[in-house]
């Protein structure tokens, strides 16, 4: 019951964030200047709302998962996972930094060719970073609080954890379809970041290490974002 309950939960509101750009713009909230930064804004408040809201859920439906509100143990074995890297001999305390630096550096890469192709790498001004680190934590906060939080929290206790971690994989993944990178590229790359951010959550028992890789990600994206959208 707790699957059916957490998948159908998280999906309605994954469809409402996905949703959220046929009504917010008709929301007459001014938070910038800029048409596309008030946007964003307004968004992060959206899913902020959304995230509090599951956390709040979460907490009173498995209230289990209050455990994972912490930074979580980074000592603790990283069980062996081949296509990771991931040898089972070595704590999450090194893998986070191994496949941080990784997952960024495919970030990285990737989105410096979005920004070139649009010619778009003389854009960037430090006047950009304040507004790309405050969304980038409020959006991993979010987002972490709903794929991650919720669906560990729930089913942990009661489901495996294969089925805990491609559950997270998926319902992550899918909606990334729309975002950036879009269409089935920015699906893969988000299910196998989702997988391996739950995996890191259900094996530290916290969520310091998926929040800070996807922070990591978020500042990376946002910034090229920035750098497409917005003149400096």
């Amino acid at each position: 019951m707790k699957i059916i309950f957490t998948i159908l939960s998280v999906s309605l509101a994954t469809i409402c964030l996905l949703l959220s750009s046929k009504f917010l713009p008709n929301i007459p909230i001014l938070l910038n200047k800029n048409e596309f930064i008030n946007g964003l804004l307004k968004y992060q408040m959206f899913a902020f709302c959304i995230a509090i809201l599951f956390l709040l859920t979460t907490l009173q439906v498995s209230p289990q998962s209050k455990s994972l509100l912490k930074f979580g143990n980074i000592g603790s074995l990283a069980i062996k996972e081949k296509w990771l890297g991931i040898n089972g001999g070595t704590t999450w305390r090194l893998n986070s930094i191994q496949l941080a630096l990784f997952i960024s550096l495919a970030t990285g890469i990737f989105m410096f060719l979005a920004v070139k192709y649009t010619d778009s790498l003389g854009n960037f001004t430090w006047n950009f970073l304040p507004l790309i680190i405050l969304i980038s934590l409020t959006n991993s906060f979010s987002e972490e609080t709903l794929y991650r939080i919720a669906i560990n929290g729930n089913l942990t206790s009661n489901t495996s954890k294969l089925t805990v971690l491609l559950i997270s994989a998926v319902l992550f993944g899918i909606p990334h379809y729309f975002g950036f990178p879009t269409g089935v590229i920015g699906v893969i790359m988000s299910a196998a970041l989702g997988y391996i951010l739950s995996k890191a959550t259900y094996e530290t028992q916290g969520i310091g290490i998926a929040w800070t890789i996807h922070f990591l990600q978020d500042v990376i994206i946002f910034t090229a974002l920035f750098m497409m959208k917005v003149k400096g």
